[in-house]
């Protein structure tokens, strides 16, 4: 009835990213997402795919200098160049694992109208690269509790520039976890933000560990949003509070 999308960025932490594959597939997930996984092989992570038949949901672009406080590139105006060469990448890795979406990361900068261009224009780029390939783009607004002058953090912003951006293959990534601490209001904005949703992730508030405890309840968030017309994956992001296995039972709930 409901779908889930391992995310392999968080869940199976221990092991390396193509064994958890197969953990996703032998614990019931119908897909799985990845935050950063340029360290392995894209060809070896198609393989793991096939051999267990699952699609993946979502690629990020590059975060970019970590060390240096780096949390994605396409918002800042002085790393336009770095910004093309991160969705680049992004892409040509996508296309090898059939990703459904990149997620184009815009970055720590300020909120001037020239961040805004650099962002609207490097997406406008993406929207190019991606135009006759089956991947689509999601922006995601994150908080600002654990992401300390990201550029992009209200829905209703991202909805402003897929406008701006002018193609359907730009979509909001709905994080229950992020939108809940930033704005609240999940299920009114949900629904008002609709058509603009291209993917939607999970985990508790607070704490982001697994979606059965904390201040929103799944149990009735996941069913309200197919009523609502969501036909998407429920990507599951969350950090374990021992391992995955152990609390991996919150998925009953579901079944």
């Amino acid at each position: 009835m409901y779908k889930f999308s391992a995310n392999l960025g968080l869940l199976w932490t221990e092991m390396s990213q193509i064994d958890a594959i197969y953990k996703a597939k032998e614990n019931g997930f119908d897909a799985v997402e990845f935050q950063f996984p340029y360290q392995y092989d894209c060809k070896e992570i198609k393989k793991a795919l096939d051999e267990v038949n699952l699609p993946v949901m979502g690629i990020n672009t590059i975060k970019g200098d970590v060390e240096k406080g780096d949390n994605g590139l396409l918002a800042i105006p002085s790393r336009v160049s770095e910004a093309r060469e991160a969705l680049l990448q992004a892409f040509e890795y996508a296309k090898v694992i059939n990703s459904k979406n990149i997620h184009a990361m815009a970055g720590v900068t300020d909120l001037s109208t020239k961040s805004l261009v650099t962002f609207i224009d490097n997406l406008k780029f993406a929207k190019e690269l991606v135009k006759d390939s089956n991947i689509g783009l999601v922006i995601e607004p994150l908080n600002l509790n654990d992401n300390p002058g990201y550029f992009l953090t209200r829905v209703e912003q991202a909805k402003e520039i897929c406008e701006l951006v002018g193609s359907d293959s730009i979509k909001i990534m709905f994080d229950f976890y992020h939108v809940q601490i930033n704005q609240g209001n999940v299920i009114n904005r949900f629904e008002d933000n609709l058509p603009y949703i291209g993917h939607v992730q999970i985990a508790s508030v607070k704490g982001r560990c697994e979606p059965d405890r904390g201040e929103l309840d799944f149990s009735y968030i996941i069913p309200e949003i197919y009523k609502l017309g969501y036909k998407g994956m429920i990507g599951a992001e969350y950090k374990p509070r021992t391992t995955t296995d152990e609390g991996i039972a919150w998925m009953d709930n579901f079944k």
